[in-house]
């Protein structure tokens, strides 16, 4: 999957108006709780075969770091 489409994916899982940047922190997403962790385990699962725990979004403080958690899945 290309950087963008990701990008695009993400924007419409967390079904937010505004464009997902790179760089943007998940923390000031208004869209980014509890329901929208387990959107993004789904499409991890679904598209990329990658199951993530919950615990694991700790780890998580940007959409690159979401990038980076799907590997060679996105490019």
């Amino acid at each position: 999957m290309k950087k963008e489409d990701f990008l695009v994916e993400l924007q419409d899982i967390l079904q937010r108006e505004d464009v997902c940047l790179e760089n943007d922190h998940l923390a000031e997403y208004e869209e980014w709780d509890s329901l929208s962790k387990m959107a993004v385990m789904a499409f991890y699962d679904q598209k990329f075969g990658i199951k993530i725990s919950l615990d694991k979004f700790s780890d998580l403080e940007t959409v690159s770091d979401l990038i980076a958690l799907a590997g060679s899945g996105v490019q």
